[in-house]
């Protein structure tokens, strides 16, 4: 983009960086206004949760002019009508996470909205972004166009470009290739026993499998910021990159090394579904309250699907294997008490008070659109092939170029329900109705089975013995941590946090639900415990266990089977 006089500039600097501050300077025109809001975003773009950013933010000053805090992230200026405003701020950058920033003399991670914040009014202005880098720091990577090639000034269509474009700057190993002619640069931020060149051709592999799938690559350029941590994970989309974090030490375990490059499919993945096929609520953001959406399931739920799908074709997992992760996700979502209370769509509506602030009573009340919605995803790609020459994969096709390219915005729940009804030929009406709004049991094998699959559940048989206890056993002592609703031991009497002292007068030096085993249905066992300081006792009778193991059998790899899986 050409950038004019009236953009607005965003000056970085690093002088405070031993402290762990970033200091930025913000200019602008004013346009003749008496007063002007400055304010810093209360949440972030794909993590559901007010996380207060404005907390970190110090020194907030407009030069000689008045600046009063108003509120927890506003600060009202009096600029009396003056042509041309100055804002400087420090902001604290000490959390090691995807979602925050991180500053030190070693290197710095700034996230967008935890770092920058904006004038209000003048979202949609045109910003130029100006580094200027901490001595001895050879890298400034982030996926803005950049002004001149030896200078560190990049530019961003408006506020929400900027906020959605993270920015690395240390000394780093990166690696490059192209998919769909589109550039790609790997930034490893940190150090790790990483094979450069294998996480080089996997990410191709993955880039390519995707933007096939999906017909275009939607991005000018594109950026995997690789974290590399001692501990911590989890990831976070972008609209021309993704951060993904890993344990550095962990990339010559076969296993963590899957789980990494899964969660680089499915941050990969949300190019298209999130970025830009997108519930209609999720943009233009607002930074100032939380974002209400029931379709935080198609969002992520999809998602999750199609990163396994992606190792899937890869030829990371054989059939057995990728059915075993999808018996996996049914049997959590089975065992999981919420599922009587909470609705899929449900779950996304209440994602900032529930997902993200989860407490020891979580599991009795809720489900994850991340699970839930992975396998109605499954659910809702086998419904439509069976009914027709098509896929999920067309319903994301049709959704990217209707409403992305064509419309210039989201879709509503209804929308969304017509276009998978178009696709597959018939009414799904009914399916969402079960699957997505209501409680209801889900009758996997009517879906199955075309497919020449069984689900069935190797516990059936079993004759388990279960207290409905999760504890744990630590310094000495056996805590209570979570209890499975309307199980034996909340029938008892038994609370989270109480400290079990003894067993049918045995002291206990293991986890509570270990003697399980021990029991047979219907013993009672007599469970000495700890309240508050004082001693009780309870009656716990043992019951049948209730979970699941599910498991998918192949019965026919029939030519339903075949296409669903076939690479």
């Amino acid at each position: 983009m050409s950038i004019t006089s009236q953009a607005i500039h965003y000056a970085v600097n690093f002088d405070k960086v031993k402290s762990h501050y970033v200091s930025v300077q913000l200019d602008l025109e004013l346009k003749g206004k008496d007063f002007v809001d400055f304010k810093v975003p209360v949440w972030t773009p794909g993590s559901y949760k007010v996380r207060e950013f404005s907390n970190a933010f110090e020194n907030v000053k407009a030069g000689n002019l008045s600046v009063v805090r108003r509120d927890k992230n506003t600060w009202r200026i009096a600029t009396k009508g003056q042509s041309k405003l100055s804002i400087t701020y420090d902001v604290y950058c000490f959390v090691v996470s995807v979602r925050q920033s991180y500053a030190d003399e070693n290197y710095a991670f700034l996230h967008g909205t935890s770092a920058f914040g904006y004038v209000e009014g003048f979202e949609k202005e045109p910003i130029e972004l100006e580094i200027k880098p901490y001595k001895g720091w050879g890298n400034v990577e982030v996926s803005l166009p950049q002004i001149k090639p030896k200078e560190y000034i990049f530019t961003a269509e408006n506020y929400d470009l900027l906020a959605d474009s993270p920015i690395a700057l240390g000394n780093f190993e990166t690696t490059s290739y192209v998919s769909s002619k589109v550039p790609h640069k790997v930034v490893m931020i940190g150090e790790g026993n990483y094979d450069l060149l294998k996480i080089q051709e996997d990410f191709k592999k993955i880039s390519d499998i995707q933007v096939s799938m999906m017909g275009e690559h939607p991005s000018p350029q594109y950026i995997h910021f690789i974290y590399n941590v001692a501990s911590g994970g989890g990831g976070l989309e972008h609209l021309n990159s993704q951060t993904s974090m890993m344990n550095r030490w962990s990339y010559s375990n076969p296993s963590a090394y899957k789980g990494f490059l899964g969660l680089v499919a499915h941050e990969y993945f949300h190019l298209w579904n999130v970025k830009r096929i997108r519930p209609i609520q999720l943009g233009p953001f607002d930074y100032n309250r939380e974002v209400y959406t029931d379709m935080l399931w198609i969002a992520e739920g999809i998602t999750s699907y199609y990163d396994d799908k992606t190792l899937q074709k890869m030829g990371l997992y054989e059939d057995e294997e990728y059915l075993k992760i999808i018996a996996g996700q049914i049997s959590r979502y089975e065992n999981t008490p919420g599922k009587e209370v909470m609705s899929l769509a449900h779950s996304s509506t209440l994602a900032w008070v529930k997902s993200y602030l989860p407490n020891e009573e979580s599991m009795n009340t809720s489900v994850s659109y991340y699970n839930k919605g992975m396998i109605a995803a499954v659910l809702l790609d086998l419904e439509i092939r069976a009914n027709s020459e098509h896929s999920l994969d067309d319903v994301m096709q049709v959704l990217y170029n209707d409403f992305y390219k064509k419309k210039g915005r989201g879709f509503t729940h209804d929308e969304f329900i017509s276009v998978c009804s178009k696709i597959a030929e018939r009414d799904l009406q009914s399916f969402f109705n079960t699957v997505i709004f209501s409680t209801k049991a889900i009758d996997y094998n009517a879906v199955f089975s075309p497919f020449g699959l069984m689900l069935k559940d190797e516990n059936a048989d079993k004759n388990e013995c279960w207290s409905g206890v999760i504890s744990t056993h630590s310094g000495g002592k056996t805590t209570i941590s979570n209890l499975y609703a309307s199980s034996p031991a909340v029938e008892a009497g038994l609370s989270v946090n109480d400290e079990i002292i003894s067993v049918n007068g045995w002291r206990v030096n293991e986890t509570l639900e270990s003697y399980d085993t021990k029991h047979k249905v219907g013993d009672v066992a007599e469970v000495l415990y700890a309240r508050d300081g004082k001693i009780f006792t309870a009656n716990v009778q043992y019951t049948k266990n209730p979970k699941v193991a599910m498991k998918l059998d192949i019965v026919n790899k029939n030519s339903l089977y075949t296409s669903w899986l076939a690479n």
